[in-house]
């Protein structure tokens, strides 16, 4: 592993690398040789009358074909390249700004109106002469998202989807946990909240992310707090009916994408309630890393048969759509291919979690070791001091891509040095293991706030004492559950695949903070949106026989 960590100069968070993120892919896609083909601009009308702005691409010398279909609310001209590499391929390519964004009339409020316009948007291209009924939807992060939801709509010419780090359940990805996901919210609203891209690149986000009330800080933009503090556009998750979802897709993530938990959950969903055939391809990246092309996952150098290369993932797209747009029959290839960290090799499963796995419990105690087995401690407790003035900062993990220093894996050695960070280890494994599938903490916990949080974080400890983040997750406990009393709550750190080699630990971080990932719980009882004043306070970790506080770790057998 390479350590080395650009800090801004706040100290606190990265300087943004926004030329590495904007969409040139004009210039990532300069080498293929494009046949020659004709782009149509239309306005396709909603139901309601608004006018989308649409990109029609096609070979000149085509007639009719399957369609490809991509609604984005980041510029149509943004992904022309992409539409103009499908099209070589003799799909009809569709691009539309979605309601409210660029070219599109209306007004943009993410996410609410992807079901119906969309549905509308089938139709229209079901009357068209060049469409030959079989349309299908790729995209990624959002425009996952738009594609996702049309699955259950029944529409008979949406025959097939390729989900690159969508989601189906909003609350997944803004919400973990009920706690606010500022990192990303914050930022991706400013920047994409409005008709067109608002620069954020000179933004300081240290003064924003600490700002209080943080509920000053969010655009207006028909915002609601709603109850367990959880905050949301109104009608941001409408129902979905996975028993009614027909279509076939094809999800990517990757472990270290702010997303993947959302995209893995939509994938087990409608692999268990829907009729459609889903598969599902987990890889180490981050999110969005095909247009990085990045060889690296913060400190994790990613080897040759699994790094990030955009016209690869293309060329997957476009067999998906060879073999489900053009031929009656689907892959035969197994469900779920999934990557494993350190042992750098692929693996495949037909479910995920895979089946051939076995959960282990492992048990905190008083010294700061993980057990196999319950014991009965002298001190049954464990305490420390959550101040959120003083909040346990972010260091790596699932982040937003705006932030690429405090994307992936690092070492979290230095954070284990504070005193409001636990950490419970295992003792170290005698031969290699094989972890794959959801990380789950148990814990019986006490406080003297008013409803408070509880963070937790799976670390790989190798042979030479380096502690590596794999996953994180945070629970945020309201005030009716604590009262005085112990309360047990779970902490779900997500979906993970590596290997341990012989002489490793696993390790458990526990505290109350990760900041600014998360908005920091003021301890007082008032909503961590509105609260200007905070409490710091002590927070208390039970292991005994009648509290056993645990960590689930699925082992592959």
């Amino acid at each position: 592993m390479k350590n080395s960590i650009n800090r801004s100069r706040s100290g606190l968070l990265p300087r943004l690398h926004w030329g590495k993120l904007l969409p040139v892919f004009i210039l990532l896609f300069s080498f293929f040789s494009l046949t020659a083909q004709t782009k149509t601009t239309v306005w396709v009308p909603m139901k309601d009358g608004v006018k989308l702005a649409t990109d029609i691409y096609q070979l000149a010398t085509q007639k009719t074909g399957p369609v490809i279909l991509i609604r984005t609310p980041y510029q149509k001209e943004g992904i022309r390249s992409i539409a103009k590499y499908f099209a070589t391929k003799n799909f009809i390519v569709v691009i539309q700004d979605v309601r409210g964004k660029y070219s599109s009339e209306g007004k943009f409020i993410p996410f609410i109106n992807e079901t119906q316009d969309g549905n509308t948007m089938l139709g229209w291209l079901s009357k068209q002469k060049w469409c030959n009924g079989n349309v299908g939807m790729w995209g990624s992060s959002y425009l996952g998202y738009s594609a996702l939801r049309l699955t259950d709509t029944h529409h008979p010419n949406l025959k097939s989807v390729f989900n690159i780090s969508g989601w189906i359940d909003g609350y997944k990805v803004n919400s973990p946990g009920g706690a606010f996901h500022q990192m990303l919210i914050v930022p991706w609203l400013l920047n994409e909240g409005q008709k067109t891209r608002k620069s954020v690149k000179d933004m300081d986000f240290e003064t924003i992310f600490k700002h209080t009330p943080m509920i000053e800080v969010l655009p207006d933009l028909n915002f609601e707090v709603r109850k367990g503090d959880r905050i949301s556009l109104k009608e941001l998750n409408p129902d979905f009916a996975y028993q009614k979802a027909k279509v076939p897709v094809m999800h990517w993530s990757g472990w270290y994408d702010f997303v993947a938990n959302a995209t893995i959950d939509a994938y087990a969903s409608l692999k268990k309630q829907g009729k459609g055939k889903q598969y599902l391809v987990i890889g180490p990246w981050y999110h969005n890393q095909w247009y990085h092309e990045n060889p690296q996952v913060g400190d994790y150098v990613v080897k040759k048969n699994a790094q990030a290369k955009l016209k690869y993932m293309l060329d997957q797209a476009i067999a998906w759509f060879e073999q489900t747009l053009r031929s009656p029959s689907l892959p035969s290839s197994p469900s779920v291919k999934y990557y494993v960290l350190f042992e750098d090799a692929w693996k495949t499963a037909q479910q995920w979690p895979p089946a051939n796995t076995h959960q282990t419990l492992f048990y905190l105690s008083q010294d700061g070791k993980l057990n196999p087995q319950r014991r009965d401690a002298q001190n049954p407790t464990t305490t420390f001091i959550y101040d959120p003035m003083k909040p346990v900062p972010t260091i790596a993990g699932a982040n937003f891509h705006f932030f690429l220093e405090q994307m992936g894996m690092k070492k979290q050695n230095q954070l284990e040095q504070r005193k409001d960070v636990l950490t419970f280890t295992t003792p170290a494994f005698r031969q290699s293991k094989t972890v794959a599938g959801n990380i789950k903490a148990q814990l019986f916990v006490a406080s003297e706030g008013l409803g408070t949080d509880f963070t937790a974080t799976l670390t790989k400890v190798d042979t030479a004492g380096n502690s590596w983040n794999l996953v994180d997750g945070i629970t945020r406990i309201p005030s009716k559950k604590l009262k005085g009393k112990v309360a047990k709550v779970n902490v779900e750190l997500g979906n993970i695949a590596f290997q341990l080699k012989a002489g490793e630990r696993i390790r458990l971080q526990i505290s109350s903070s990760n900041f600014p990932k998360y908005n920091r719980n003021p301890n007082t009882g008032i909503s961590p949106f509105d609260a200007v004043k905070f409490k710091a306070v002590k927070q208390t970790i039970y292991h005994n026989s009648q509290y056993p506080s645990s960590l689930t770790i699925p082992f592959l057998k």
